[in-house]
């Protein structure tokens, strides 16, 4: 029959019991917590990737405005677009090529003015200038054709003058100071006329035809071609008058006949 134990051993027996099943309890909890901060950081990656990849637009769309100056927890926030960046920065750009693209329109914009302004500037100079001197000699001619032309319709050229070789002859018997000008007009004059009668000569013996075409392409001095055909005798005019345009010979003969 085994021997019944003492209320001495039965405690001690407990007392081991009761720290078994603590030290059971406490091996149980450690791995249960290793096993719940394992789970927590699965979850917690998965969440980082879903915010980083911005499924939903969560990420961009929620978190970005909240988080996005928070340092360290920011790195987990997806990219920002450049449409966000130029809202961000108060640009109205929607992407860098589009500001650069702007940026160097801008540049060439200004170069152009610059150099525009510039060249504007230094055109309008010259051509004040020009105008300047052109005008100065715009009223001394006008003033020396205003001259010359009375003087001609006075005395030279009068109906009543004598003939213009007397005038030479006078000129070269006054006093040269003064008649120096006077007397080289006349000398132009003289040439002209002859120079004038030698070709009204020369046209007078060509084909009527090819004389009125040469004198027709002489359309920037009217006065001259009236001049040539002037100093030709009628019948020779006439023929050559019939082969020219109808309307070039008719301000030909206004000219030469203007009353």
């Amino acid at each position: 029959m085994a021997k019944k134990k003492s209320k001495e051993e039965l405690d001690v027996d407990n007392l081991e019991n009761d720290e078994l099943d603590e030290d059971e309890k406490k091996g149980g909890k450690i791995p249960a917590i290793l096993i719940a901060t394992f789970i927590i950081a699965i979850w917690l990656v998965i969440f980082g990737l879903l915010i980083k990849m911005d499924v939903g637009g969560f990420g961009s769309t929620v978190l970005r405005p909240l988080l996005k100056n928070v340092p360290i927890i920011n790195q987990i926030l997806p990219a920002a677009s450049d449409q966000e960046v130029a809202v961000e920065s108060g640009t109205k750009y929607k992407n860098l090529t589009e500001a650069l693209a702007k940026i160097k329109e801008l540049e060439q914009e200004l170069n152009t003015y610059e150099n525009s302004s510039t060249n504007s500037a230094d055109k309008i100079a010259e051509l004040t200038a020009e105008v300047s001197r052109l005008k100065t000699f715009e009223d001394s001619q006008a003033n020396f054709e205003a001259l010359k032309k009375k003087f001609d319709d006075e005395v030279v050229f009068n109906a009543k003058a004598p003939d213009i070789t007397q005038y030479k002859t006078w000129y070269e018997s006054i006093d040269s100071a003064n008649a120096a000008t006077i007397y080289q007009q006349v000398l132009e004059k003289i040439n002209y006329t002859q120079q004038v009668k030698d070709w009204a000569e020369a046209y007078s013996k060509m084909e009527p035809k090819n004389a009125a075409a040469i004198l027709q392409e002489m359309t920037g001095d009217m006065n001259l071609v009236s001049a040539i055909l002037l100093n030709m005798k009628t019948p020779q005019r006439a023929l050559i008058l019939a082969q020219m345009d109808t309307v070039f010979a008719a301000k030909i003969t206004k000219i030469m006949y203007p009353e």
